[in-house]
């Protein structure tokens, strides 16, 4: 079956099962080309987000650690306040 084929059906797919079949296809390319992506085990998606999280580092960005940004906020709320009773 050819590409111009299948087009017209994979366009009536609901977005799901577009989604779907683009898995399908991954999976099926990786297998051609000897890579195995099928998870090991079954694993809870929580679990799986908590994981990806603990791995990743977060820089916590404050203004009140930053005197020259702590002026601008306010000197912005000043102006605010004016603005709102002008």
């Amino acid at each position: 079956m050819s590409l111009s084929e299948v087009l017209p059906t994979v366009d009536q797919l609901s977005h799901q099962d577009k989604l779907r079949l683009i898995h399908f296809l991954l999976l099926a390319v990786a297998k051609e080309e000897g890579c195995n992506l099928e998870p090991t085990e079954v694993s809870n998606p929580e679990n799986t987000l908590l994981q990806q999280l603990t791995s990743i580092e977060a820089v916590v960005w404050s203004p009140q650690t930053d005197s020259a940004s702590v002026q601008a906020l306010s000197d912005l709320l000043v102006a605010a306040k004016e603005a709102s009773n002008a």
